[in-house]
């Protein structure tokens, strides 16, 4: 298994296909209907990030149609009775509706702001390279998952007489790492499962390992890489981190100095002795 990984982007689109959809073009487009509500393949696919679509399996895509199925009768059933015009549930929608659009407004206003240059980020990088230096040592190594012992033992005669570990993983392995060709990127003793983590830390990188059996199946693992403590992580490894978090830093200043403008050309009024009675209450 992966180093504490998640494929969020799966929950993220369960949330989306909560929404009712758009319609789409042309009938043999459409994946599902509900009372005339259309779902269409270019819905479906709007909503997966293009990296990953290719990954989806046709299961996974049937159960996003039957969430969406799910969802819509739901929704239709709460309109048909009328919950929209309830007054708590439309102080609620005002509200959803109120976020959404400062959200939306800020993503506008800010976007262009708070870009970080790969030149900003370097910089950064070569002005604090003690926080980037490792403390452990670290392995890097890719991976297989398969649930069984047969055929992990079959993907590492392949690897041994030549097969490509990156095609193998992305076509065989049941583990999100596949995505990456099997790259678990780099890791300390402590990230990863105990017993993967003592065979990968007892070899050299370049070796493929013999089948570890775990809980969730049967790991082939191919170590890449060794770093000791001490160095310092390549920037290539750590710009996008590094472009995050000065981009975090960015959007709060811009974001004080966009409240600033708008509270000085909007009319403000704060009545401070009713602020100062809700004490008593």
């Amino acid at each position: 298994m992966a180093p504490k990984t998640t494929s969020r982007w799966l929950f993220c689109l369960f949330l989306v296909l909560l929404l009712p959809s758009g319609c789409g073009r042309g009938e043999d487009a459409v994946l599902a209907k509900v009372n005339g509500v259309r779902l269409t393949r270019e819905d479906l696919r709007a909503e997966i990030p293009p990296d990953y679509y290719s990954s989806v399996t046709p299961d996974q895509k049937r159960d996003f149609v039957e969430q969406w199925i799910n969802s819509e009768v739901l929704y239709q059933e709460a309109l048909r009775r009328g919950l929209q015009r309830q007054p708590e549930t439309k102080k609620r929608i005002r509200s959803s509706e109120k976020n959404i659009l400062i959200s939306e407004l800020i993503q506008q206003e800010l976007s262009a702001r708070t870009r970080v240059t790969p030149e900003e980020a370097r910089t950064y990088y070569q002005s604090y390279p003690e926080e980037f230096t490792r403390q452990q040592d670290e392995m890097r190594a890719s991976q297989i998952l398969v649930p069984t012992l047969e055929e992990a033992n079959s993907i590492r005669r392949q690897i041994e007489e030549g097969a490509d570990f990156s095609r193998l993983a992305r076509e065989r392995s049941d583990d999100p790492s596949s995505i990456e060709g099997g790259d678990l990127g780099y890791f300390t003793r402590e990230d990863l499962l105990s017993e993967i983590s003592k065979a990968v830390f007892a070899a050299a990188p370049g070796v493929l390992l013999k089948p570890i059996k775990t809980e969730f199946g049967y790991h082939v693992l191919l170590v890449t890489d060794l770093q000791k403590k001490g160095t310092v992580v390549l920037f290539e490894h750590v710009q996008d981190e590094i472009s995050g978090r000065l981009s975090r830093e960015k959007e709060r200043q811009e974001l004080d100095l966009f409240l600033e403008e708008l509270r000085l050309a909007s009319s403000i009024v704060q009545n401070e002795k009713a602020l100062a009675d809700t004490a008593a209450e």
